[in-house]
């Protein structure tokens, strides 16, 4: 049976043993997190599972496997499907607590719902933990093409000028805060001005998004032609990742309406900052913009 021994093969597979028991490491940490953040006086005793060690493996397994034959996408996706037993044994306890409160009616469909969520939950972490790994193989990337930026490389060693990709980072900077001048102080509290500010905010974090690509593209291309100055695009970005978690965790103390909301606009302002830095060194040592 072909496809059995395919499958076989590759869940025994040995490159992927790293990844296997960093997934299996993240379990007990997983637990032991998502346990301590509940309410003691609730009726559930799991709860949300934090992402965190799940984003943490993911950053690890992606760095470990950048420069590996196995890619680390796939590395990640191994990882992600062995750490989420620990988020599915976080919601069967909460499973074995509801069960007890509810009709055999209403328990079975909820035993059913559970089934589903079993399925959907794994592919969730794993995807999840494969996209943290992608991250994780990028930083590893970065810094190695900053540190062998003196090996000759004639043939991607590309002008200064061929580079565009500072222009959605000069967009950023200047749209931001007009945008936030528009909704928080312009823009009247109902009416059609709402829907407006909304849809600004969206196009933020979307120019947001670009601006973190752009970061990564123009670094790229400075490394390559051997510019006298060659940034790391990681430093530019994990400044405001870290406002993100910051503003979120002080939000999250102060029993904010939605820390998520806060914690982004956090996010805004830093990266607006990070650009900021980034076009004034890029315009000082490279002369662009």
């Amino acid at each position: 049976m072909p496809p059995l021994r395919s499958l076989l093969e590759r869940l025994t597979d040995d490159r992927l043993r790293a990844a296997t028991l960093v997934g299996l490491a993240s379990i007990p940490v997983t637990l032991v997190l998502a346990l301590d953040a509940v309410p003691r006086d609730g009726v559930a005793i799991g709860g949300i599972s934090p992402a965190t060690p799940l984003l943490a493996a993911g950053l690890f397994v992606g760095y470990h496997y950048h420069d590996r034959p196995i890619a680390s996408r796939r590395a990640g996706v191994r990882t992600g499907l062995v750490g989420s037993v620990g988020v599915l044994a976080v919601s069967l306890a909460d499973l074995v607590t509801t069960l007890g409160f509810e009709s055999p009616a209403m328990a079975a469909v909820t035993v059913v719902l559970f089934l589903v969520e079993i399925v959907l939950g794994a592919a969730f972490v794993a995807l999840l933990t494969m996209v943290s790994a992608i991250g994780g193989a990028w930083i590893a990337g970065d810094l190695a093409r900053v540190r062998d930026s003196a090996t000759p490389r004639v043939e991607r060693e590309r002008p200064v000028d061929d580079s565009r990709w500072w222009l959605p980072i000069v967009v950023y900077v200047l749209a931001t805060p007009l945008v936030l001048l528009f909704v928080f102080w312009i823009v009247p509290d109902g009416g059609p001005g709402v829907i407006v500010a909304v849809l600004l905010l969206f196009c933020l974090v979307f120019a947001a998004v670009a601006t973190v690509m752009a970061f990564v593209k123009d670094a790229e291309t400075l490394v390559d032609a051997r510019a006298a100055w060659q940034p790391l695009s990681v430093v530019y970005v994990a400044g405001p990742v870290g406002v993100y978690a910051l503003v979120y965790l002080v939000a999250s103390l102060r029993q904010s309406i939605h820390p998520p909301g806060d914690a982004m606009y956090g996010f805004v302002v830093a990266l607006w900052g990070s650009s900021l830095v980034y076009l004034v060194n890029r315009h000082r040592y490279v002369g662009t913009p």
